[in-house]
């Protein structure tokens, strides 16, 4: 993650001033964290209705127990296991529902029409790799790349040492390489 990332500037006496109920505190931190939680829900579930449900529902939460708080992690972490638990709820509630890795077709700014489709191709083998992965590893991929948190923090939302979990993902973007290239010889 990068120095710019507004997540960063929530510390501990903004978030006592939200916890009392201060509405500019609250959002400071509503502002830093509603894109990576929508964007995280949306890798999840597939859809921007639901995604932005469950965005609210995680910031609902969020407001409710801030109060309770203990600081045992960092911020960013407690709000993801909040947005998690949100997913897995909506999972439980709707069985039926299977996500669907999709985007669009080309992108329009491409000028040459067959890297354009090679581009696309490649993009559409990633997602049906990926779409392989087991859950957790799909997890470590969304937590990083798409949440965009550090390994830090992903350790402490998963429960685990940060370099197991730097292996972890290493281990998987090696593997997802190796099988991207194995098409390509």
């Amino acid at each position: 993650m990068s120095d710019k990332n507004p997540q960063s500037n929530v510390d501990f006496q903004l978030l006592q001033k939200a916890a009392l109920g201060d509405k500019s505190a609250l959002a400071v931190i509503y502002d830093a964290y509603v894109r990576p939680i929508y964007r995280y829900l949306y890798s999840r579930v597939g859809n921007a209705p639901d995604a932005e449900d469950l965005t609210a529902q995680t910031f609902l939460a969020v407001l409710e127990y801030l109060p309770q708080y203990q600081h045992r992690k960092t911020f960013t972490a407690w709000v993801f296991q909040i947005a998690r638990n949100k997913a897995m709820d909506y999972f439980r509630s709707n069985r039926h529902v299977q996500v669907e890795v999709n985007e669009s077709m080309v992108d329009p700014t491409q000028s040459d029409i067959l890297e354009a489709v090679i581009t696309e191709e490649c993009r559409t083998r990633l997602k049906s790799l990926i779409y392989l992965l087991d859950e957790d590893e799909r997890e470590l991929i969304r937590l990083r790349y798409t949440a965009e948190l550090s390994f830090v923090e992903i350790a402490q939302l998963l429960g685990r040492k940060e370099d197991a979990v730097r292996k972890a993902l290493r281990r998987i973007l090696d593997r997802l390489s190796t099988q991207m290239e194995a098409r390509h010889v």
